[in-house]
């Protein structure tokens, strides 16, 4: 009976199927057969991706990124852009088009990242993004023994990624990217010597366990001399972070296939900004209307859950239960997740989500990760990091239930293997935020104005994210001013305000969280108008259907092609 249920419930969730004529035919499988050559090259150069996905033939790889590798890449990508845009898409079936265009969303992506903002040479984060052990250790895909040595000649290789990383970024760089880099080698350095020794422990076999061990110290130490290589270019650097306003622009064009201007941008964030701290007043006001706004939402953030780990995993059950009996949207496989705390190299942000790979042959958790407060900061600095109970009801949804995690589920029900791999900012953080008001109007919270703060809050982070984004790489706002409009506009504490001052300095498309939620609110209110009789559900099923592709196409795909197109 389970398995009739879960094969009934993936079929809802596919892509539509119609018979294809044989001129289709032909272009469908003219269009796998150059994705499949695409997937080789491509996991080829990121053998990172290929592991997160579940493909551990590339167990134990470590990307080359000397200069020679970086120019091949390029050059693939321009000659595979070439190829996707050559194949015709009105003889394309549905599903294939859908592909097509995020095969076409990552080329330009990475095109963009490698020559328009030349990552490799400027940005620190890029290395370090880009290169983990965690997998190993994260999830028991295979025996430890097994995952154990695939570490190992992941660390015995690694320095030699460390040492491409270092000759490559140039002489004088941002300030900006070296204090985020810093502070990421450094929390690297400190898993190296933590979680990934502890992690094997207990293994029998004494002499791989030992050179696992030896192995982790040099690359402890080769990252740390990386983290002291960007600590010495510091006197040197530069306040050179900006993309500046036409690069912002076509980044959002060309990574996302957004064609919009910047005083489109402008006018959309002051609105959303304004609109959320209307609502976030009248909610202080609900509560009392005596008193002063930002010491109500002081009061509100203060309700801290008293066990962090209980608060998170009663918050799961509730929503899963509150998503089946709302109808909110379908839930197409039996998936696992779990809370973990995240570990030391991935602190840059409170919460995050780590999807179980689409391919893995067996069935694995996907982990909700929360970082726990920096330690260095004083008592009060890491009470006030904490989120309140509200807040952290709508980061569960954002990250959970109906957000990342149950994106991942439509994904890996699709069958396809362009939609599993591939993602655009817009249409993946897009969507978790638009769950968090999305949730709150279909009833979560009770309407307890204390737990609208909560989803308020979070929204005003996020329409600050796209203010500070817009300020920084199409103005001159500097990441003092930014830590600032966290902390007056969202109601950040101070350290959260400083980490998100920092993210934005490396991560220009953190506007896409506000971007992409308005993207689909504008599109779920014209696909209601055109299917008045269709449900909720009914529309989130659709929108997941197309994965995380490029939300215009998404939206051509809902609406026809004759629809006008968003933000028009």
């Amino acid at each position: 009976m389970k398995r009739f249920l879960v094969t009934a419930l993936v079929a809802c969730s596919a892509a539509p199927t119609t018979p294809k004529s044989p001129s289709t035919a032909v272009a469908d499988a003219e269009l796998a057969a150059q994705i499949d050559r695409f997937f080789d090259g491509h996991l080829a150069f990121r053998p990172g991706l290929a592991i997160e996905l579940g493909l551990h033939e590339y167990d134990g790889k470590v990307p080359d990124r000397s200069t020679a590798a970086i120019d091949a890449e390029i050059a693939r990508l321009h000659a595979a852009k070439q190829t996707f845009e050559g194949i015709a898409e009105a003889k394309l079936s549905l599903q294939k088009r859908v592909e097509r265009e995020v095969v076409l969303a990552e080329i330009r992506k990475e095109l963009f990242e490698l020559e328009v903002r030349k990552r490799p040479s400027r940005d620190p984060f890029f290395y370090l993004f880009r290169f983990s052990l965690n997998a190993y250790i994260a999830r028991d895909y295979a025996p430890a023994a097994e995952r154990a040595a695939a570490m190992l000649r992941a660390c015995e290789a690694a320095p030699a990624y460390y040492q491409q990383a270092a000759a490559n970024l140039d002489a004088k760089l941002p300030k900006a990217f070296i204090q985020a880099g810093t502070m990421i080698a450094g929390g690297t350095v400190a898993f190296l010597g933590g979680d990934a020794k502890r992690a094997f422990a207990e293994l029998p076999d004494a002499a791989l366990r030992g050179k696992l061990d030896a192995c982790l110290d040099t690359l402890a130490k080769q990252v740390g001399d990386f983290a002291g290589l960007l600590k010495a270019r510091m006197p040197n650097g530069t306040d050179e972070f900006r993309l500046g306003a036409d690069n912002l622009v076509a980044m959002l064009r060309e990574t996302d296939g957004i064609t919009t201007d910047l005083p489109t941008l402008e006018r959309i964030a002051k609105a959303d900004l304004e609109r959320n701290r209307a609502a976030l007043v009248a909610a202080a006001r609900e509560i009392d209307p005596n008193r002063d706004v930002a010491a109500v939402v002081a009061e509100v953030t203060a309700d801290k859950p008293a066990e962090l780990k209980s608060e998170v995993e009663k918050q799961l059950v509730d929503l899963r239960k509150f998503l089946v009996d709302k109808q909110i949207v379908s839930l197409p496989r039996p998936d696992a997740v779990e809370y973990r705390q995240s570990p030391s190299f991935m602190r840059g942000n409170f919460a995050a989500f780590s999807g179980a790979g689409p391919l893995e042959k067996t069935a694995l958790p996907s982990f909700y990760y929360i970082a726990p407060p920096d330690p260095s900061w004083p008592p009060e600095q890491q009470k006030a990091y904490l989120m309140s109970r509200a807040d952290l009801l709508f980061t569960t949804v954002h990250e959970v239930y109906p957000g990342h995690f149950v994106q991942g589920m439509h994904q890996r029900a699709s069958g396809s293997r362009v939609l599993q791999a591939f993602e655009t900012y817009t249409a993946s953080e897009g969507w978790a935020h638009y769950v968090e008001e999305m949730m709150w109007e279909q009833g979560l919270g009770d309407r307890d104005p204390r737990a609208h703060i909560g989803q308020l809050k979070n929204a005003l982070l996020r329409d600050v994210r796209f203010v500070v984004a817009l300020g920084y790489h199409a103005g001159t706002l500097t990441p003092d001013e930014a830590a600032k409009l966290f902390v007056e506009q969202a109601f950040a504490d101070a350290g959260n305000a400083k980490q998100q001052a920092m993210r934005g300095t490396i991560d220009p498309m953190f506007l896409g969280y506000t971007l992409g939620k308005l993207l689909i609110m504008e599109l779920r209110a014209d696909w209601q108008r055109a299917n008045p009789t269709k449900s909720l559900r009914d529309f989130h099923d659709e929108l997941l259907r197309y994965g995380e592709a490029p939300l215009p196409v998404t939206r051509r795909m809902m609406l026809g092609e004759g629809a006008k197109p968003p933000l028009h």
